[in-house]
């Protein structure tokens, strides 16, 4: 059993008693349906998630405004006719004991308006949001009492459809009460005037005040604020020390703390491994000197332990998970448990936003492809238990074993190589947060009867030996670089030589390469490549043909490296020719023929994987089903190969 005995130890938040101090923190997964009530796939989702032993579940964000919605599919509470869909989700969740209660919010100046009703956004006073790209108009006093009255209702419904309290969103200067309460978009001149203490508190005393008006004083309330908006001109932790008290007096039971404001890129409210674990701590211990209700902290909490010491030394009271429990529903009952070693951790690679904001299919995750797919991947055994024997011990290789046998089938894994992980210990020396996966993924085939055989080559006999029933291939793929003039020189690394750099890297050896460096490709491999040689101390120029980089990762990922790329000092050419490379660096091609050169000691042409189906051809016949996953398929990310794992081995 674990010893994390403050993390596991009962607190209460109001009237409201919660059995440990880890909380769910609410994140949109747009499941909703079209009249933004829950769907069975959010019921699904969050059933999953409260039967993994946290005390309290945060719901995604429900607007109180029918004119304004969040997203396309989230949720909403401004109609009575939306109570007895939530009811649903209450049932599902309080059926494991776990608590939940809904992020309420007017979208202000987030709001998909536009978009769906072709209304304009409004906020506190005329802006522009990062977001959206849309501007929003100034409210006036008959439209900020209404919307505190939409406040008030959208509590009184919240009680009514069984919740057991609210949370009220004014962080990150974002969404209604975020921007009342934040200079950087309050510029309002009249009794609500961002310039003024009293103006900024004003609003969010006002909806406090009708929210208790409605739903009495026994039901708790927490407010999620930014501790600090880490901008030039944003609020600072003093003037938070200032107003937290103003607002526990008004009746909110809890202080949810996360911090700085909502950007194009939505760097700090989604954060990348740049910021480091619990980077809000120091703001939530300030605000929990002031007040006398529990102080909730969320931002990159992600280990069990740091979090029970967090608890125990009294810098907050409770723990807030959001991607954490994206990756693993049953991180709080392995961590009360003592089975660290079996958390499948957060790599904080952005896919969960990725792929919502791209693909338009709601939230997933990476590392755990079952999240928002719980109802078509449910967790029960194959009807049949059949021999199967995967291919190649990378990470689709290891998740397909291990969702194989996990449903029950006999399971060989087959890796040429005397280590497990193929090209993705390379991937992790890049995206060193790579390596929380790879850890997992061979614990897991470790722990379960998984016949792992190393230094074994897939053959047709040895294939044949194994009489299997299904095959999976997840060989990679060869990897290629462009022809380029020039490109046999012995200052050039291309090919094979790529991964054998990656290598160097990963053994903390020397790197052979030069002062300066031309990376001619900047898919995702070149810009991580990059990224470490200018780490290193190189002065490295990007090169990139195509207009588009960092592919195949999505816009979140994609504007996060852009940033690093930026803070190392890396220039990037996209959208040019590369005429040849020359004994002093690389000619590029630009418009109306001119050109112009790039000096450096070593030129490096990044590759991609490309499809590689010659052992599927050669053992086609030897089992019934012969499935290839992965790079063997086509380049793309770990987290298609993983995806395609679990597909497959829901299919056997």
């Amino acid at each position: 059993m674990s010893e994390l005995s403050a993390l596991f130890s009962p607190i209460k938040i109001g009237s409201m008693e919660l059995e440990n101090r880890i909380v769910m923190a609410p994140m949109t997964v747009d499941y909703g349906l079209p009249d933004e009530t829950p769907s069975p796939r959010h019921l699904a989702y969050y059933g999953e998630r409260a039967s993994g032993g946290m005390a309290l579940i945060g719901l995604e964000v429900c607007s109180v405004d029918a004119d304004h919605r969040y997203q396309q599919h989230s949720l909403g509470l401004h109609s009575d006719s939306q109570i007895e869909g939530h009811k649903k989700l209450v049932d599902a969740i309080h059926a494991h004991g776990v608590k939940v209660q809904p992020q309420i919010s007017h979208p202000g100046p987030e709001s998909l308006a536009p978009f769906f009703k072709q209304i304009q956004p409004m906020g506190p006073s005329v802006c522009r949001t990062e977001t959206t790209k849309q501007v929003c108009r100034e409210m006036d006093l008959e439209e900020i009492e209404a919307v505190i009255e939409m406040y008030g209702e959208g509590a009184r419904r919240a009680r009514e459809a069984g919740y057991d309290g609210i949370e009220l969103h004014a962080a990150h200067n974002y969404m209604m009460l975020g921007s009342f309460i934040s200079s950087l978009r309050n510029f309002r001149t009249d009794e609500y005037a961002g310039s003024k203490f009293e103006g900024r508190a004003k609003f969010p005393l006002e909806v406090l005040a009708r929210i208790r008006q409605k739903v009495g004083d026994d039901f708790p309330i927490t407010m999620r604020v930014s501790g600090f908006e880490r901008q030039s001109g944003g609020r600072e932790i003093n003037d938070t020390q200032r107003l937290a008290p103003l607002l526990a007096s008004a009746g909110v039971d809890c202080f949810h703390v996360s911090g700085g404001v909502g950007d194009a890129n939505i760097t700090q409210i989604i954060t990348g491994p740049e910021f480091g674990a619990g980077y809000n701590v120091a703001a939530a211990t300030a605000i929990k000197q002031v007040v006398d209700v529990p102080v909730l902290v969320v931002g990159q909490n992600m280990d069990p332990v740091e979090a029970d010491k967090i608890v125990a030394e009294g810098r907050a009271d409770l723990i807030a998970m959001g991607r954490s429990l994206l990756a693993d529903p049953q991180l709080p009952n392995k961590a009360r448990e003592g089975r660290l070693r079996e958390i499948n951790r957060c790599n904080l690679c952005q896919g969960c936003v990725d792929t919502m904001t791209a693909d338009f299919n709601g939230a997933g995750c990476s590392v755990n492809p079952r999240a928002g797919k719980e109802e078509q991947f449910p967790l029960e055994a194959a009807a049949t238990s059949k021999k199967v024997v995967v291919v190649g011990g990378g990470p689709g290789g290891m998740a397909a074993a291990m969702y194989a046998c996990e449903r029950g089938h006999q399971v060989t894994l087959i890796e040429k190589e005397a280590e497990l992980g193929g090209a993705f210990r390379w991937a992790s020396v890049l995206f060193e947060k790579n390596q929380l996966f790879l850890g997992y993924l061979k614990a897991r085939v470790t722990d379960l009867p998984v016949d792992v055989q190393l230094n074994t080559e897939a053959n047709e006999t040895t294939l044949k030996e194994l009489a299997p029933d299904a095959i999976i291939l997840a060989t990679g793929g060869r990897f290629e670089s462009p022809e380029i003039s020039g490109d046999q020189a012995a200052h050039v690394i291309r090919g094979k030589g790529v991964v054998e750099l990656v290598k160097r890297a990963s053994a903390k050896a020397n790197l052979e390469v030069g002062n300066k460096v031309a990376v001619i490709g900047a898919n995702l491999i070149g810009i991580e490549l990059a990224e470490v040689l200018a780490q290193s101390g190189r002065s490295v120029h990007l090169i990139e043909p195509s207009s588009r980089m960092a592919t195949p990762a999505g816009k979140k990922r994609r504007a996060d490296h852009c940033k690093n790329l930026d803070t190392l000092g890396v220039p990037v050419n996209t959208g040019v020719g590369v005429k040849e490379i020359t004994a002093n660096g690389v000619t590029l091609e630009l418009a109306a023929g001119r050109t112009s050169e790039v000096l450096a000691d070593t030129v490096i042409v990044v590759g991609y994987p490309e499809a590689d189906s010659s052992l599927a051809k050669k053992v086609q016949d030897l089992a019934s089903e012969v499935h290839s996953i992965g790079d063997a398929t086509g380049f793309g990310l770990s987290k298609k190969a993983v995806q395609e794992a679990m597909e497959i081995a829901y299919a056997i």
